[in-house]
């Protein structure tokens, strides 16, 4: 039967990080055993992220389960209730300004704490420190427990990473980080412009239909994606600096940096799968997907299609950015594209300014997980000029 894929166990198969390399060449929607669907093709993923009968929301997932109604979980008028949320503080005014007054002095503060420096473990020691530091500001949370928000949420990825692992752990993180939240906009922290005081404005302004507790989860699947998958893309970035790709210097220009970052994100997404549900019978590129189906994109096999890019597993920057679906497509693709991007350029542009090199001192070449991927086991050392 076209589309059907025979593998020993979908969960070992998804369990590795290129799992899409495993399926047969000649179909990109494969069926699975359990109800799964696999979709790997460039045109296949983005059909499918684009189809109005596959949606996001279903009522088992584990993150609907610890978040309540949120807008990673939401489809149709929900969803784009959630989004109009966030819409004012993922502006291009509202980026500007973060670019000018916010990220230059965390890019600074991370870079003194890496240049002269070499790390076995820049994932968990230095990747997290930009990202939390914006989103934290954002939130309106004081700078003092951004390395307690950060103990709570990196355990939250098991949530939203797939295969799921949920525990009595992430619930409780979830239960404690809203209370963080609550407490620190009851204070005030955020001057009025914080990301929940701006959210709570923009829906009794608008007249949206969401209760607090649904703007609270929000904001934390917000702080949650914003920081986790920036930590993860920003490791791949350090890492494809430290295989001597690009020379520093050449980095030091602008539309350099550009191509390097969206060539990084082609190679490397940071969510490399993108788990969504047929709501109805439907037919994906050619292939019958019965209603109540698991589909699995993947993210990472579009990126890196032949038929699109050639020679796919190259880093070639200059290509045409046409086709690579780093933030995915589609009415859930990434509303904070345009914050993360800048964010990646300023942390290169300072890097480039005060390293004279930055070099890959040991490489065992692992990926590790689906939904905050980044390159593993690696040692890298950043040379001060």
């Amino acid at each position: 039967m076209p589309g059907v894929a025979t593998v020993e166990s979908p969960a070992h198969l998804l369990s590795q990080p290129y799992w899409y390399r495993h399926l047969p060449a000649e179909s990109d929607v494969h069926q699975l055993d359990d109800g799964l669907f696999a979709v790997t093709g460039n045109a296949a993923v983005q059909e499918a992220l684009s189809h109005p009968s596959i949606v996001a929301e279903h009522p088992l997932k584990a993150s609907a389960r610890a978040f309540g109604p949120n807008v990673l979980d939401a489809d149709g008028p929900s969803h784009r209730a959630f989004r109009a949320l966030l819409a004012p503080i993922l502006s291009a005014g509202r980026v500007a300004e973060y670019r000018q007054s916010l990220m230059p002095g965390l890019v600074r503060d991370l870079v003194d704490g890496i240049a002269g420096v070499g790390t076995d473990d820049f994932y968990n020691s230095f990747a997290h420190k930009v990202p939390y530091g914006i989103v934290c500001t954002i939130l309106g949370i004081d700078a003092s427990l951004e390395d307690r928000f950060h103990e709570l949420t990196r355990p939250l990825a098991q949530l939203l990473d797939y295969p799921t692992r949920e525990t009595d752990q992430t619930h409780a993180n979830v239960a404690e980080l809203l209370r963080l939240i609550e407490e620190q906009r009851a204070a005030g922290r955020g001057g009025g412009r914080s990301l929940l005081e701006t959210i709570e404005r923009t829906r009794d302004r608008k007249g949206i239909s969401l209760t607090d507790s649904e703007v609270r989860s929000t904001a934390l699947l917000f702080f949650l994606a914003g920081t986790e998958t920036s930590s993860a893309f920003i490791t791949s970035l350090v890492y494809c600096m430290g295989r001597g790709i690009f020379g520093l210097e050449e980095l030091r220009d602008e539309a350099a940096r550009d191509d390097f970052i969206e060539e990084v994100l082609r190679l490397y997404p940071p969510v490399q799968t993108i788990v969504r549900f047929a709501c109805e019978d439907l037919t994906l590129h050619g292939v019958d997907v019965p209603r109540h189906s698991a589909v699995l994109a993947s993210i990472a096999g579009a990126n890196r299609d032949p038929r699109v890019f050639d020679h796919p597993d190259r880093f070639r920057t200059g290509r045409s950015p046409k086709g690579s679906i780093p933030f995915a497509v589609g009415a859930h693709a990434c509303p904070g594209a345009m914050l993360a991007k800048t964010e990646f350029s300023l942390l290169i542009e300072e890097i480039a300014q005060r390293c004279s090199d930055v070099v890959i001192t040991r490489d065992r070449l692992g990926m590790e997980s689906q939904s905050f991927s980044h390159p593993a086991d690696f040692s890298v050392e950043f040379r001060a000029k």
